[in-house]
Formats: C-alpha cells, sequence, structure tokens
C-alpha cells in the first residue's frame, strides 16, 4: 500500500513539474511572439512612412514640373500676345499715317 502511495506521490509531483515547464515554455514562446509583433510593426511603420515620403516627394517634384510646364506656357502666350498686340499697333499706326497722308481715304 505505501508502495502504491509512493508511487501516486511521485507521479503526481513528475505531472506537476511538467505542467510547470510547459507553463514555462508557453511563457517563452508568447514572449518571443510579442516581440516579434512588435518588431514587424515597427518594420511596417517604417515602410509605410517611406513609401508616404516618396509619394510626397513625387507629388511635390510633379507639381513643380506642373508649374514650371504652366509658367513657360504662360511665357510663350505672353510673347504670342505681345505679337499679336504688335500687329494691331502696326495697323493702328498705318491708318494714322494713311489718314496723315490722306492715302485710301475717299
Amino acid at each position: 500500500m505505501k508502495e502504491v502511495v509512493k508511487k501516486i506521490i511521485e507521479t503526481e509531483q513528475e505531472v506537476r513539474q511538467r505542467i510547470e515547464e510547459a507553463r514555462t515554455e508557453a511563457q517563452s514562446i508568447v514572449r518571443e511572439a510579442e516581440a516579434r509583433s512588435r518588431e514587424m510593426t515597427e518594420e511596417s511603420r517604417q515602410m509605410a512612412v517611406r513609401e508616404a515620403q516618396e509619394l510626397v516627394e513625387r507629388l511635390k517634384r510633379e507639381a513643380e514640373e506642373e508649374r514650371d510646364r504652366q509658367v513657360e506656357q504662360v511665357k510663350g502666350g505672353g510673347e504670342e500676345l505681345l505679337a499679336k498686340k504688335q500687329r494691331e499697333i502696326d495697323r493702328a499706326v498705318e491708318r494714322v499715317t494713311n489718314l496723315v497722308l490722306g492715302i485710301g481715304e475717299d
């Protein structure tokens, strides 16, 4: 009988020891998983920041290119406007000259 009780006590102790080892291992696994999760979250955050910065830089370059294009278009349009006005001025001068000289007015 003592042998049986002794065997039961030893078995219970082994079971408790295995349960404690399993708990310790589970806690270690959870800590490792949490650490890896934090690392992955930080990596993802850094990647998102890099992508956002690249997007901002690209859009900034595109906006500057568009602004430069519009400035050039306005400059080109300014020359066209000046040429058009110059033609009108030349016609007005010619009419005034003709009026003064009496040419073409009958």
